[in-house]
């Protein structure tokens, strides 16, 4: 939990401080071609809004831990998979949060206050999103202790979860 959480929210920080800095001092030009009968090009300078900027930066933060995963051995290293496995869900929950807060304030305008109001919409959905997630689990699991119909067919069963967790999931 502390490197999918510390440690991608450190990777947003550095890598918007960083492609900030690149556009800002790098120069960064593009050429527009006019057209494909007529090769005259232009050279156009590469501007990115700053709030355009830390949302391309959110998205530049989920990392794919599928090859580190395939090249532990679950029977040799249990320990080792589970932490390797669990930051990669954990950095995806975390990259999924951070991308819908900055992608709600795109019409904001930048300033000094704007990373404290990412983090702090950061953390609030991120709260109301676990609560939602315990609330329809708590449901789900009532349910199925009340309505002993419901957990006479495995098949049933089955389905009702993965369907309770799935409505968790698009109401959050």
């Amino acid at each position: 939990m502390v490197f999918g959480l510390v440690v991608t929210l450190v990777c947003f920080v550095l890598y918007s401080w960083g492609s900030y800095l690149v556009l800002k001092y790098m120069h960064l030009t593009m050429t527009k071609y006019t057209s494909a009968l007529n090769p005259v090009t232009t050279t156009l300078p590469v501007t990115l809004p700053i709030m355009k900027l830390l949302l391309f930066t959110s998205l530049l933060c989920s990392s794919d831990v599928v090859a580190a995963v395939s090249i532990v051995d679950f029977e040799a290293q249990p320990k080792l998979y589970s932490c390797i496995f669990g930051e990669g869900v954990f950095n995806d929950i975390v990259s999924i949060v951070l991308f819908n807060t900055v992608l709600a304030l795109q019409s904001i305008h930048f300033s000094k206050s704007t990373p404290f109001t990412i983090l702090l919409q950061f953390f609030a959905l991120a709260v109301v999103s676990i609560a939602i997630g315990v609330f329809f689990g708590m449901i789900t699991s009532l349910m199925f202790k009340h309505m002993r119909f419901l957990t006479i067919s495995a098949v049933t069963e089955t389905f009702i979860l993965l369907a309770a967790g799935l409505l968790s999931y698009f109401v959050a």
